[in-house]
């Protein structure tokens, strides 16, 4: 039990007793407890706005910044804690995201507190205010990202349709091979879509499609067969009246009300899953010229895989094909020197690792 709140019990206590003491005439007795229950009553009003003091002493946002980043932390992350996570999203941001824009906005913590003093004295009230969820105790690493997804899907709501129907909302800014990189290659090799199938086997037109690059009218005719569409369709839940008519009709066998409920929303436009498209985005921000995915988000004509060619450098084909290898390659690993006779297993094993996907029913 805390002692605030075995003070205040005391102070019930005494209370009652006062008023015990009072009804049975002993007035003098009950002022005295009275007045020690006032006093129990002051220590705990102190005792409590203390502790409240030092919580707001502990919240108050300070300022942290590394290069373009502004971030407002609670006062408890520390120095060294706070410039690491003003650090971290600087290098999740650097190379994607205009400077001027980040320079623009300021970060603050949702646990912050005293936030519009603070911008006041610091010179910040004129900067655009993004939120991140940040709790009293920053993590320097997950915290980096939170301040760099907040900023980086403020960004993304800046962008044309084009682009924000196609990026994941955070711009996938944070992915990394080790992690979203297995991903990615499962969803390719999932056998979902047969787009997906003749991309694993070399089809750039096809990686093109998985990915939605191209700027399909009709993209839930164009990247998905309707035994696809059907498949998907069927192992979902519905909910509103029109879509379960459309999935119905579908699921009888037609074609034409399969394209029209995914376009209702039950399917995504793109069959490339989020792991995916960031790994297109990861490609050319580590592989391409420094602010090659500025220049593309910048730009707003034509097609996302146009867009990109274009800020690359590159044919779209080649920078297509080019990033189907470094993913399937775990981002380009250096080839290992030996003999045919090594190197026969291995090749034996991916022949028949395209045979078995080429069969597979789900891509047929």
């Amino acid at each position: 039990m805390s002692k605030a709140v075995a003070l205040l019990l005391a102070l019930v206590g005494i209370f009652h007793v006062a008023r015990a003491q009072s009804g049975a005439g002993d007035v003098g007795r009950a002022r005295a407890l009275l007045a020690r229950a006032d006093s129990l009553w002051v220590q705990l009003a102190r005792r409590d706005s203390a502790a409240q003091q030092a919580t707001y002493g502990a919240r108050l946002a300070r300022r942290f910044e590394a290069g373009p980043v502004v971030v407002l932390l609670p006062g408890s992350a520390g120095t060294e804690t706070g410039w690491r996570v003003a650090a971290g999203a600087r290098d999740f941001l650097d190379g994607a995201i205009p400077a001027t824009f980040v320079a623009a906005r300021v970060a603050i913590a949702s646990a912050a507190t005293g936030v519009d003093s603070v911008l006041g004295m610091e010179g910040l009230a004129g900067r655009t205010r993004i939120m991140a969820d940040i709790a009293a105790r920053p993590d320097s690493l997950a915290n980096g990202w939170a301040v760099a997804g907040a900023l980086a899907g403020a960004y993304r709501e800046t962008l044309d349709t084009t682009w924000r129907a196609w990026l994941p909302f955070d711009l996938t800014l944070g992915w990394t091979m080790r992690r979203d990189g297995n991903a990615a290659v499962r969803d390719l090799m999932g056998g979902d879509t047969r787009s997906g199938a003749d991309c694993l086997g070399g089809g750039v037109a096809a990686c093109r499609l998985w990915l939605g690059l191209d700027a399909d009218t009709s993209p839930f005719r164009s990247r998905y067969r309707p035994e696809e569409l059907r498949r998907e369709i069927g192992s979902r839940s519905f909910v509103f009246s029109y879509t379960v008519a459309l999935a119905r009709q579908c699921l009888a066998g037609s074609d034409e009300a399969c394209v029209r409920a995914a376009a209702a929303g039950l399917l995504p436009a793109v069959p490339a899953g989020r792991a995916s498209r960031g790994s297109f985005l990861a490609f050319v921000r580590a592989h391409r010229p420094p602010g090659a995915l500025v220049t593309a988000f910048a730009d707003s004509s034509g097609s996302i895989g146009q867009r990109l060619a274009r800020a690359t450098g590159m044919p779209e084909d080649s920078l297509v094909g080019a990033w189907r290898i470094w993913l399937l390659t775990g981002g380009g690993m250096p080839r290992v020197t030996g003999s045919l006779r090594d190197a026969l297993p291995v090749v034996i094993f991916t022949a028949l690792l395209l045979l078995a996907a080429s069969w597979s029913g789900r891509w047929r």
